[in-house]
């Protein structure tokens, strides 16, 4: 897969605390990243002598560490502390040190006008969106054994099977008899329910969530219709 670390991807801090480390290397969907960008709003900010340490809160995790290095040299734009209330837009270089990651920022921006924070959000949906479409039109094959949730026990049933293209045991029974459904609206919770009644409706629904999710499944005439994108 392409490497993304000379592009700028939008994030949020959520998907930045979340993204797995693979040596010096972080992926987000099995795709790298190195430079990106959030938007939120600065909680503190702290100068030393040649840094300034903010923590920016965009509100889907807790504050994130951003260090911005300062040149001692010169009294340029970058020693000037923002105060904390402020709205920033941050691009810089995801670090990680001692299990704790933190951005290393090359430019930080007040916001003018509050659209941007909108534009952001709606740059990581178009953004996130494309890499899962094309991960996913890379990869039409099983996912590896390390992928499908191992300490999900759910996935070991119907005489301790192991879980199918990445799926639980209850996901794929699900996706099963959605993909044998040839009414035009689709299944419904209620069919899928009265044919596995040994599985709770919260398990199924969950089922159908990850399986709409994944692109296996889409709703149909409302939320509770749906058919599978690769029907039998």
């Amino acid at each position: 897969q392409r490497s993304r670390s000379q592009n700028i991807v939008p994030c949020t801090v959520s998907q930045l605390l979340a993204a797995e480390q693979v040596d010096e290397t972080f992926r987000i969907c099995d795709v790298e990243i190195s430079q990106v960008t959030v938007v939120g709003i600065v909680r503190h900010a702290e100068k030393a002598p040649t840094n300034i340490l903010y923590k920016v809160d965009d509100m889907t995790a807790a504050p994130m560490d951003v260090r911005q290095w300062v040149d001692t040299d010169e009294a340029g734009g970058e020693n000037v502390v923002i105060p904390p209330g402020t709205y920033v837009k941050v691009a810089g270089h995801l670090r990680s040190f001692q299990n704790k990651k933190s951005l290393v920022a090359f430019k930080i921006m007040p916001l003018e006008n509050m659209n941007e924070f909108t534009t952001h959000i709606l740059e990581i949906v178009n953004a996130h969106m494309i890499l899962r479409k094309n991960l996913m039109s890379a990869s039409r094959m099983p996912q590896s054994f390390s992928s499908t949730g191992i300490n999900d026990m759910g996935g070991y049933g119907g005489g301790g099977s192991l879980p199918l293209n990445g799926l639980t045991a209850h996901q794929s029974q699900v996706l099963n008899l959605i993909k044998s459904c040839h009414v035009p609206e689709g299944m419904s919770l209620q069919d899928l329910k009265q044919q596995l009644p040994s599985m709770s409706m919260s398990t199924i629904k969950q089922a159908v969530e990850f399986l709409s999710s994944e692109g296996h499944i889409y709703s149909t005439v409302d939320d509770d219709h749906y058919k599978s994108t690769d029907a039998e």
